[in-house]
């Protein structure tokens, strides 16, 4: 078969009607996502059943009004949660889309990549290394065809893929290449056939949510204690049976914390969809989470550092170019993704090359030498084409010149990729034999260096996030020269570049140590990039890894965030990693670090809030029942309370922007605790401002009225005030508000303008007033309870303001 000779396959028109026919190549079910169905589980929920319960409640105790202003706040709240849960599942489900595999096939006679689902029967499916089968098929075409079927089978060792051999969808290519006809799709396959008594698995929750919903059950008991205690004593000091009732029920729905875990959901996956918008695909929610913690990047060099684009740029021996690049293309694979691969075929092609041989093996990198060769036959002669590392190649030749050398350290200093090409005829007999026997006593032909310079910002990037205490590190198979001029193009200078070889003699304990200050290694293998991981890992880092091959599976399984290559990456590189760098672009991946690092700033600051609020409104209705007092809010009020609170902990923060601190601080350390001693602090003293507040607007009320209502009135606008004030000052914990922009997060403002305007019209329109039970009272007493409140919510600004003087 000819290099460049390919099966013309299903025309795009055949593959749609094909698709219409037999529908989706869909192996696993997943269960849809609906509003109906959303919304038919959060009305089943316990909380919300609390509340129809307090709304019929109404209805038997209460006014008619009363009953429906319950219910129609009922259905605002299920909206507003029916909404938030919704939308943090959509943005999963989307995320799920993004980042879900893909599938080369021949259609026009061209290769294309296509989503798996589109596969049909008859398709071509063109199969390399790493990818994962997409449909069952028959093989049509097989060159050293290898695939792990384990996944199917449970069987591990390498099956032998000939002429007419099945492949099946979920096993993967381990080595050589075909083209396979696909026979059968989606739930007809066999994988398909298992899936059907499989049920829908849902995601592991991450870390972060596990512990969210461990402290909200334990929550649980205490605002239900509350909930129990505060109305009892009521009872006990005389106050009105139906009343006190009614109170408990209100407050035990406004003091569960049942939207921790939407929160945190809804911080993690809107994040993520920002993130893969921007070209890192989340696969894996604790991706996400993790991010914000890194403290280095272990990253390749072609296409991830530099631009990828390889561009021949020089050749040895000069006079010999023609049959220079003419071998090197007979020793690339059928399909490839390499970029120097695809830069010899680009130049081969410009000086007219055209092989007249076909492939009879290939034979990939493999361990302990990295060349890769190609057995083509021609009228019955069969030929070896190698091409590799420059030392490898010249190890396995026979002839190689004197000054070969020197031509490769000057290419390697000037940061260029070089690589050597070998060649030999065989004999019939030795057609089939290892490789590993075969590469040897080669003729010498040539190298050929590339230009592939740092990509554009990289250099600025580097030094960017050094300052936010996070190293970088290369980790490469290249020429130690050649890695290490880039590193030095781009900021990342190490007196000593560590070979593969030099790893190999290192015990574990000396890696852990030359890791601590090395920064580039050189002609490292995926087993070596594994061992690295773990040595920086065993000294308390928290590292994110790139990769692309098969055997890099195995390191971004063991990273932190293990990161695949969208571009080069392979099917078993992407399934095993957590993320995917879709333009293969080191800035990509360390933008994903500050969004990590926002994503859990925004989280604190709205869990924070919300435990805030909930404190704040035990302590105002338990100490009027201690002092006999009436209760400062009507239980309908706590109900509109619990619906503006939502609100402002589920959506408010969520897009809130990063701190200004967060490209100079040192990563957060994962093992903290999201409730430390500060937080925990924190959140008593806000609690206590605003709950002092309100109780002191309610004392006064008292002082100069025996209206409950209007006493009620004076708490509640003092309630309202409050909180929204503190909204503002949670935005962060150490930047004064003025500082941060009062207006630059749209979310709280707007929140903010509903509130107050809901306020202003339930004391100053009667008919709400009045369905609301609340009073009018003066603009001048309203003016005045707000600027008692900015006064309080206001101490907690002005203790920023002097932590940042005395910092």
């Amino acid at each position: 078969m000819d290099q460049q000779e390919v099966s013309v396959g299903l025309s795009t028109q055949e593959a749609k009607e094909r698709l219409e026919k037999f529908g989706r190549n869909i192996i696993f079910k997943k269960s849809k996502i609906s509003f109906f169905e959303t919304f038919k589980h959060e009305v089943t929920e316990p909380m919300i059943l609390l509340l129809i319960v307090v709304g019929v409640l109404y209805s038997i105790w209460g006014k008619l009004v009363d009953a429906i202003t319950i219910f129609a706040i009922i259905l605002a709240l299920v909206l507003t949660e029916v909404f938030n849960e919704y939308r943090a599942k959509k943005t999963i489900d989307a995320l799920e889309k993004l980042s879900a595999p893909k599938a080369k096939v021949i259609r026009d006679g061209k290769v294309t990549e296509i989503d798996t689902e589109e596969v049909v029967k008859d398709d071509i499916l063109v199969l390399t290394p790493g990818t994962k089968v997409a449909a069952d098929a028959v093989v049509e075409i097989s060159l050293g065809l290898e695939t792990d079927d384990s996944a199917l089978t449970g069987e591990s060792l390498p099956q032998k893929k000939e002429k007419g051999s099945m492949v099946y969808a979920g096993t993967v290519v381990l080595s050589g290449e075909g083209h396979a006809k696909v026979v059968e799709t989606g739930k007809n396959t066999k994988m398909g056939q298992i899936a059907e008594s499989i049920k829908t698995v849902k995601p592991p929750r991450t870390q972060l949510q596990l512990a969210m919903k461990s402290l909200s059950g334990k929550l649980v008991y205490v605002a239900i204690f509350f909930s129990i205690f505060i109305p009892l004593l009521g009872i006990l000091r005389g106050q009105n049976f139906k009343q006190m009732v009614l109170t408990g029920l209100s407050l035990s729905f406004a003091t569960i914390p049942e939207e921790l875990p939407i929160i945190i959901t809804m911080v993690l996956a809107l994040g993520s969809y920002t993130l893969s918008r921007n070209n890192l695909l989340i696969k894996r929610l604790r991706a996400a989470e993790t991010l914000g913690t890194v403290t280095i990047i272990v990253t390749d060099k072609t296409g991830t550092i530099t631009e990828g684009k390889m561009k021949v740029a020089s050749l040895f021996p000069v006079g010999q170019e023609k049959e220079l690049l003419e071998k090197a293309f007979a020793a690339t694979p059928l399909y490839t993704t390499n970029p120097i691969e695809i830069a010899i075929g680009e130049k081969a092609k410009e000086i007219g090359v055209k092989l007249d041989s076909e492939i009879y093996r290939e034979g990939g990198v493999r361990g302990g030498r990295n060349t890769r060769s190609n057995i083509r036959k021609s009228n019955g002669v069969f030929e070896v084409f190698t091409i590799g590392a420059p030392e490898d190649v010249i190890n396995i030749s026979k002839d190689a010149p004197s000054n070969v050398k020197q031509f490769l350290d000057n290419e390697a200093s000037l940061g260029r990729m070089v690589v050597g090409v070998a060649y030999k005829r065989i004999d019939e007999s030795q057609k089939d034999k290892p490789f590993e026997e075969i590469e040897n006593d080669m003729d010498f032909v040539g190298l050929i260096s590339f230009e592939d310079p740092p990509r554009a910002g990289v250099e600025e990037t580097i030094s960017k996030v050094n300052k936010a205490h996070v190293r970088t590190m290369i980790v490469s198979g290249d020429y130690p020269l050649t890695v290490s001029a880039i590193g030095h193009a781009v900021g990342i200078n190490c007196n000593e570049v560590i070979t593969g070889v030099e790893l190999d003699k290192m015990s574990d304990e000396v890696l852990r140590e030359k890791v601590k200050k090395s920064c580039i290694f050189a002609r490292s293998t995926p087993q070596h990039k594994y061992r690295i991981v773990k040595a920086l890992q065993d000294n308390g880092d928290v590292v994110a890894v790139t990769g692309d091959g098969i055997n890099d599976a195995i390191a971004l399984k063991a990273a932190d965030v293990g990161i695949a290559m969208g571009i080069k990456g392979t099917d078993v590189a992407k399934e095993a990693a957590d993320a995917v760098l879709a333009d293969d672009n080191y800035i990509t991946i360390t933008k994903g670090l500050f969004e990590g690092r926002k994503f859990y700033d925004n989280l604190k600051k709205g869990i924070k809030y919300y435990l805030t609020i909930k404190s704040a409104l035990i302590l105002v209705f338990l100490i009027p029942v201690i002092l006999g007092l009436p209760m400062p809010f009507a239980p309908i009020l706590i109900i509109v309370l619990e619906l503006f609170m939502d609100l402002a902990a589920s959506a408010g923060f969520v897009a809130e922007p990063a701190e200004k601190d967060i490209y100079v601080r040192p990563p957060r350390d994962p093992k903290e605790n999201l409730f430390n001693t500060r937080t925990l602090l924190d959140i008593a003293v806000s609690s206590f401002l605003l709950f002092i507040g309100v109780l002191g607007v309610y004392l006064y009320a008292r002082h100069i009225t025996t209206d409950v209502k209007v006493m009620q009135t004076f708490a509640f606008s003092a309630w309202m005030f409050g909180y929204v004030l503190l909204a503002f000052t949670s935005r962060s914990e150490h930047e004064p508000l003025l500082s941060q922009g009062v207006f630059k997060n749209i979310i709280i403002d707007l929140w903010a303008i509903l509130a107050l305007a809901f306020i202003l019209m339930g004391i100053y329109v009667p008919s709400i007033g009045n369905a609301l039970n609340l009073a009018y009272i003066k603009p001048i007493e309203l003016f005045l309870v707000f600027l008692v409140m900015f006064v309080l919510i206001g101490l907690l600004e002005l203790r920023k303001y002097i932590a940042k003087r005395s910092y």
